[in-house]
């Protein structure tokens, strides 16, 4: 069956308001351009496929919602609420998400590219293969995050949180990890090599285990940690 793609909505002004109270937008999956959704109330409600591109989604209330294969194309959602939501197979590119708040979110497959996430929150979320790249998450909580076999390339987690994140097998290339906690993260097999690991003390260092870094990163933390000077 053919299915026929709406009209994309344009420029309308949805700010703090309840999106179920808007006939207009009952139908879908819709793609709405450039929409004031700041505030907006769409907690619960169904939009698996919705396209917001250059979207103002500040502060707006996203819990429960369906929006697995959503696309956010520019725009922000600076202080969003998606707990809880589904958000598998969604896309972030270019979306200033400063302090929004994931937790309990489905993430599986979830994909952020070139995205401003400072102070973001994702500690909590469910499923298997986010994927975050070129993104600024400074000071993001990412505990316990499922990150493992990805490329999680140039990204900035200066003093971002990742206690118990999995880790595991992904390349990091490109990555600030200045001041990150990464207080029992597993880092079996991930690749460091390309990444910023910041000043290394013992508690880093041990941190770092099973991590795979560069004979230069080695020699370095071992001048830190030792005062030595290694010559060939």
């Amino acid at each position: 069956m053919c299915v026929v793609a709406s009209e994309p909505l344009q420029d309308l002004e949805l700010g703090a308001t309840l999106l179920r109270e808007r006939p207009e937008l009952g139908g879908g999956p819709l793609t709405l351009v450039r929409c004031d959704l700041s505030g907006a109330d769409l907690r619960g409600l169904d939009l698996p496929g919705w396209r917001f591109r250059d979207c103002n989604l500040d502060e707006a209330l996203l819990n429960g919602s369906s929006l697995d294969a959503a696309l956010f194309e520019g725009g922000s959602a600076r202080n969003a609420t998606f707990t809880d939501s589904d958000l598998a197979g969604a896309r972030f590119e270019m979306v200033d998400g400063a302090g929004a708040i994931f937790g309990g979110a489905l993430m599986s497959e979830a994909e952020f590219h070139g995205c401003r996430l400072m102070a973001t929150n994702f500690e909590n979320t469910r499923g298997l293969g986010m994927l975050l790249q070129g993104s600024n998450l400074y000071a993001a909580n990412l505990n316990g995050c499922v990150l493992a076999s990805a490329a999680l390339t140039d990204l900035r987690l200066t003093e971002a949180t990742l206690r118990g994140a999995d880790l595991r097998g992904s390349d990091l290339t490109g990555s600030v990890l200045l001041h990150a906690d990464l207080y029992a993260a597993r880092l079996k097999d991930a690749d460091l090599r390309g990444a910023d690991l910041g000043p290394v003390d013992l508690d880093r260092l041990a941190a770092l285990s099973g991590a795979i870094i560069s004979r230069a990163q080695a020699e370095q933390i071992l001048v830190e940690l030792a005062n030595v000077v290694v010559m060939d």
